[in-house]
């Protein structure tokens, strides 16, 4: 549910210049710090949610005040397309992007109910992707290993 959602699905794809690794060992050697298993693991689940958030935002637009927006539009585009009769002032947010999304209150509706769907299928996988490679950062048994499931981590993009 970004910007355009008729864009939703065809954002580029952002590069990385660094890998992950190589951040988090830095970051270590910069403050003279001995880099131990934990504070590898805990710096590489760290960078794991942040480059999440980044998969997220190809796919949303930033903010809270957005974020909550977006809910409630969603909530009302699933009530009202549920409702048997219901009444265009009972869903504000819907009633505003009238003449804007779509030329009535049911278009609108099931414009952002489209939108909540393709969201709801790409940020369960960005979730799904992020919380397995924490499990195994967590899982791993040396340094190697939890490289390595960063090294090999790979995020998915939209059906």
């Amino acid at each position: 549910m970004g910007t355009d959602r008729t864009e939703m699905l065809q954002r580029p794809r952002r590069s990385r210049r660094h890998s992950h690794v190589d951040l988090v060992t830095k970051a270590f050697e910069h403050r003279g710090a001995v880099l131990t298993l934990d504070a590898l693991k805990a710096g590489l689940k760290s960078q794991i949610d942040a480059d999440a958030e980044i998969e997220r935002l190809k796919y949303i637009t930033t903010g809270a005040g957005q974020s909550m927006t977006y809910s409630q539009k969603s909530a009302e585009a699933l009530a009202y397309l549920s409702a048997s009769n219901p009444i265009a002032s009972d869903y504000p947010l819907l009633s505003a992007e009238v003449g804007i999304t779509a030329k009535d209150i049911a278009g609108v509706a099931a414009v952002v109910k489209a939108a909540y769907l393709q969201w709801q299928q790409i940020g369960s996988a960005i979730e799904t992707t992020r919380l397995s490679a924490k499990k195994a950062i967590t899982d791993a048994k040396d340094a190697a290993a939890a490289q390595a499931a960063v090294v090999n981590l790979t995020w998915p993009t939209p059906q």
